[in-house]
């Protein structure tokens, strides 16, 4: 009897959305022996644990468990085990079905496990003491826990250098910032704090604004959406397709509306802004995007002591998120000075003695001094 064809599979290449300058560039494909092989092939120490289980009625997906023993809190592993086994399901097709079933909260804005599309990513993650969930037929493998602090990470960091990494963090995180912030301050400013504006700005938002057809919550509820119709359909569309569509789009909206009346140039300038630093922070591009229409309906109603109050009462929800043992904003809120090494700054890699005590691990020591040694 002839043995079965294997099911046919794709090559190895760089994930479109994780690419590097300098670094590995072997990406996840659908096959989890191969996945499985390229962890192994970064970790090679017997200490590696891969645990796996069948999901899915008919399926029958298969999903493995990995985690180093030494290093990881067997608590977070026992946690990963016991929401997997609750997973009922007629069947897994992806990863990302089983990415809310790791959520301890269901309903929170923020997801609680990664999506990695590098083994070495995967690997960095494994080493500080996270766990991660490799599916059969997803080239994304889940880590938990996940911190927002990561949103600000990139592997360009760490691969090309410590020149200029702080920079280019900070400049991520208030690019997150702008985006959501900048469309809900423009409408309060606008609407109810006119005198904090300076004069030569104010003459002209006036004279670009004279004789529009809305009013300028609606102008800008209206020019969001459009941004949000251009960027669904360049994401549809075929690569070449797509980018010529979208400089159609973004040349009717921005140029010709605004020359005839439709829409302010301000409003749509303001918007662009908005949407370009939005896209500094790729991971987070649907939670940036819910919370810049909220942000700026709040700004449009209740002007900027209303955005000071929501944007409290969004960081004291965010730093209330508890991810299998990790604070979401770790190691801002708590502060921990020792993970402050690889934070928004970052210190050359001999100087990371400790783990990240934000995730949770049983093995804080990462390396031994040069100096000891």
């Amino acid at each position: 009897m002839s043995k079965p064809t294997p099911p046919p599979q794709r090559s190895l290449t760089e994930p479109p959305t994780s690419q590097v300058l300098l670094g590995p560039r072997e990406g996840f494909v659908e096959d989890i022996n191969t996945n499985l092989a390229l962890i192994k092939k970064r970790i090679k120490s017997k200490d590696l644990r891969c645990e796996a289980m069948t999901i899915g009625q008919y399926t029958h997906t298969k999903v493995v468990v990995v985690y180093l023993n030494s290093v990881a809190d067997p608590a977070v592993v026992k946690e990963v085990h016991t929401r997997l086994a609750k997973v009922k399901v007629d069947g897994i097709i992806d990863a990302s079905y089983l990415s809310e079933c790791l959520n301890p909260n269901r309903l929170s804005l923020y997801k609680a496990a990664s999506s990695e599309e590098k083994p070495d990513i995967v690997a960095s993650r494994l080493l500080e003491g996270r766990v991660a969930v490799v599916v059969d037929g997803s080239p994304v493998v889940l880590a938990v826990p996940h911190l927002f602090l990561e949103n600000i990470q990139n592997s360009n960091d760490y691969y090309g250098g410590n020149t200029g990494v702080t920079l280019k963090r900070a400049l991520r995180l208030i690019g997150g910032f702008i985006s959501v912030l900048l469309p809900g301050f423009f409408l309060a400013v606008a609407l109810y704090h006119l005198p904090i504006m300076p004069l030569n700005t104010l003459a002209s938002i006036a004279n670009s604004s004279n004789n529009n057809l809305f009013p300028p919550i609606v102008e800008m509820l209206v020019v969001l959406i459009l941004f949000e119709i251009i960027y669904e359909a360049t994401l549809i569309m075929p690569k070449h397709l797509g980018s010529a569509t979208s400089i159609i789009a973004v040349l009717v909206v921005g140029e010709v509306a605004a020359s005839v009346g439709l829409l302010s140039a301000p409003t749509v300038l303001v918007v662009a802004i908005s949407g370009i630093t939005m896209y500094i922070i790729p991971n987070m591009i649907s939670q940036l995007s819910v919370l810049r229409f909220a942000f700026c309906l709040i700004g449009g109603f209740l002007g900027i002591y209303g955005l000071v109050a929501a944007f409290m009462v969004l960081l004291v929800y965010t730093a209330g998120i508890d991810n299998y043992g990790s604070p979401y904003l770790a190691p801002f809120a708590p502060y921990i000075e020792s993970d402050q090494k690889d934070a928004i700054t970052k210190v050359p890699f001999p100087e990371m003695i400790e783990r990240p005590k934000s995730i949770p691990n049983r093995n804080p020591i990462r390396q031994v001094p040069m100096e000891d040694q």
